[in-house]
């Protein structure tokens, strides 16, 4: 019997994005040569800012304000968390287990006015300031209602701490 090759679901997704921001550009301009509006890019560090500080607030409902309806966190070897009302709840889960502290820094941003794609490295954090998880990030971001939320989230802990 032939075995099956899969990729995982975070390098899938990561794929689709690219391609429809390569899709999208004029002549043969590279995604990672497309300069982003600086406007914009102050909108996405506004974004990361609310979203650490409402998880420091213990504000799961913020938090999924972030998201689009149809969003979804593709999880690390197990089931995705879909829709904002299961991120609300993920979150909320989050925080009574005390995660409440983060840290994110943008690394690359691509894309153009509709949707773009956000590369970086982040921490996850207990309340005691205690750091359980450091990595890297990759965020699909969509204009919805006039706001940029989170469209698809992924996060790869690195595995090390040295805190």
């Amino acid at each position: 019997m032939k075995k099956a090759n899969f990729l995982p679901l975070g390098i899938i997704s990561f794929l689709i994005a690219a391609s429809a921001i390569s899709c999208s550009q004029k002549g043969k301009e590279s995604a990672t040569t497309e300069t982003i509006n600086p406007a914009i890019e102050k909108e996405i560090e506004l974004q990361l800012r609310k979203f650490e500080n409402a998880l420091k607030n213990g504000d799961s409902l913020e938090l999924g304000n972030l998201y689009t309806v149809d969003a979804e966190i593709l999880n690390n070897g197990s089931q995705s968390t879909v829709g904002r009302d299961d991120i609300i709840k993920n979150f909320g889960s989050m925080i009574r287990d005390s995660i409440t502290g983060s840290g994110f820094t943008t690394t690359g941003l691509w894309g153009n006015d509709k949707l773009l794609v956000e590369q970086g490295t982040g921490f996850w954090a207990h309340s005691n300031g205690k750091v359980v998880s450091r990595g890297r990030y990759l965020v699909v971001w969509k204009k919805d209602d006039g706001k940029w939320r989170i469209f698809r989230d992924t996060y790869f802990s690195n595995g090390k701490l040295n805190e």
